[in-house]
């Protein structure tokens, strides 16, 4: 791909929301989600757009934000409804993650608005999260039927613990930016004018340090965090397996239906 070197740019997603790219600050590049139709929904176009992006992008530090009041609402809902859902190897919303959680300099996510499901396992990938006071975080999967993906929890309770873990999860409530703070969900709140500066300033800072240390500590960091979230095959397949069922279960259908329809969903329990 071709660096971005100054001004403002746009990787390709012809289906859907687009990826802007720009250089703010030397050693700093801002990736902005751009989906105002869909509040910031990942689709698939946008998620390879990230992946393309980020690949052998010359960064000492990426500010990753939104467009407009939502950082990101998560998947596209419209996407599982029509092509079902299947998040494992491959899929563009893992290979995303996977680009952020493994590109080798730190990542800044500065939420300007809400963050809910996919779009908060999104920030919660990212290195650093500076967050507007007010701004909404939340995981539905509840409310929806989802069965999460394990690495994903993983990645909660390691930021978390265990116990906001499940009352993030399994109340399906969500919880404002001061919250999310106090929690350890990010790490700074400023005041929502004060955000656009707040973040680059962070991210100016980082980038200002040295290369080789930045590279190293985010790779120690990230083996020591993956070595204690380690699940043996039997116990990671049978995970997978309950997580699949609930994405072929008509509740899956109904909690999508529900949401569609602006009304409570009718459980039947398969």
């Amino acid at each position: 791909m071709t660096t971005p070197s100054s001004g403002d740019g746009a990787a390709p997603a012809p289906d859907g929301g687009r990826l802007l790219v720009a250089e703010p600050a030397p050693g700093v590049v801002q990736l902005t989600i751009s989906n105002p139709a869909k509040r910031g929904a990942l689709d698939a176009s946008l998620l390879q757009a990230l992946v393309s992006t980020l690949d052998g992008l010359d960064a000492r530090c990426v500010l990753l934000t939104g467009e407009g009041r939502a950082f990101c609402a998560g998947y596209d809902i419209g996407a599982l409804t029509t092509e079902g859902y299947d998040d494992s190897d491959g899929h563009p919303f893992q290979d995303a993650l996977r680009a952020v959680e493994t590109f080798p300099f730190p990542v800044v996510a500065a939420l300007n608005g809400y963050a809910i499901g996919g779009g908060l396992e999104l920030a919660i990938t990212c290195d650093l999260r500076i967050a507007a006071a007010g701004v909404q975080l939340g995981m539905p999967p509840a409310k929806l039927g989802v069965v999460y993906n394990h690495e994903g929890i993983n990645r909660f309770v390691t930021a978390i613990g265990a116990a906001r873990t499940r009352e993030l999860f399994l109340t399906g409530r969500r919880v404002d930016a001061e919250t999310a703070e106090r929690w350890g969900l990010v790490n700074t709140v400023v005041a929502p004018e004060a955000l656009p500066e707040a973040a680059l300033e962070l991210a100016r800072e980082v980038a200002a340090n040295a290369p080789l240390s930045l590279r190293g500590n985010k790779a120690a960091i990230g083996a020591v965090v993956r070595a204690a979230g380690a699940l043996d095959h039997a116990t990671a397949a049978a995970l997978d397996a309950e997580r699949r069922a609930a994405f072929l279960s008509e509740d899956l259908r109904e909690g999508l239906a529900a949401f569609a329809e602006k009304r409570p969903p009718q459980w039947r329990g398969r």
